[in-house]
């Protein structure tokens, strides 16, 4: 599983760093936010973030970590899942402070909003269209009269579910959905290869799981109670392994 991780970590730090170079200004290389214009989808990426920072493994689960190796391994995951969760954040609002705002009112009065800059050659373009349920993201790039899609993505108006997939060449593409219902947590990462990993987390005893599949077919997972108690399971040769 952290093979895995780890995989899809570098897929989505090379898409984070694309998104942020793209963002820079020519003058200073800041990235600075609109929040005026974006203040409320701003509150709700807040919300979202304090959520995922407040996602723990049980105290019991850290003291075993240090001496077993499935409950470190799980400890690990979890971590790891927290930092990406928390980078996913940080592509809705890239957009620099002189960014040329285009607004429109589209069908079923639908409002259209584009931020408009250029670098290098290189024209980007940042809409959010707005319903009553929903905020969506696409953010376009184009370059030698090719415009191209590279993320879009959706925000619910009441915080409780993110989505943004990240465009690749050759129809590639990575996957990311965070969806909370009452005290549930649930965060995955998943590919165009249908390789996935899963999160489910119980903000209320801090217990939860993360399952990795290969292909759509469970291939490992952890789960684990409130109490920091926990098996690994290696759902390929069934092999399952307990901690403490």
């Amino acid at each position: 599983m952290n093979l895995r991780l780890k995989r899809i970590s570098v897929l989505l730090m090379i898409a984070i760093a694309a998104i942020f170079q793209s963002c820079s200004s020519e003058d200073d290389g800041l990235v600075i936010e609109n929040e005026n214009q974006l203040e409320d989808i701003q509150g709700r990426i807040e919300q979202y973030q304090t959520s995922i920072e407040n996602i723990e493994a049980p105290e019991g689960m850290e003291q075993y970590a240090q001496e077993n190796t499935y409950a470190s391994n799980a400890v690990f995951s979890l971590a790891s899942l927290q930092v990406q969760a928390l980078v996913y954040s940080s592509v809705f609002l890239s957009i620099p402070e002189d960014a040329e705002e285009q607004s429109i009112i589209g069908k079923n009065s639908q409002n259209n909003r584009t931020w408009v800059w250029s670098f290098g050659g290189v024209t980007l373009y940042y809409t959010v269209t707005s319903d009553a349920a929903f905020d969506y993201f696409t953010y376009d790039i184009e370059e030698g009269g090719i415009r191209r899609t590279f993320y879009e993505g959706r925000i619910s108006r009441d915080g409780t579910f993110f989505e943004v997939k990240f465009n690749g060449e050759d129809g590639e593409f990575l996957l990311m959905t965070y969806n909370k219902t009452g005290s549930i947590i649930n965060f995955t990462i998943e590919d165009g290869n249908n390789d996935k990993i899963e999160l489910v987390f119980n903000e209320t005893d801090q217990s939860g799981s993360i399952k990795a599949y290969e292909s759509g077919v469970l291939t490992e997972s952890f789960v684990w109670s409130f109490d920091g108690t926990g098996l690994y399971t290696n759902h390929l040769t069934g092999e399952t392994f307990s901690w403490p």
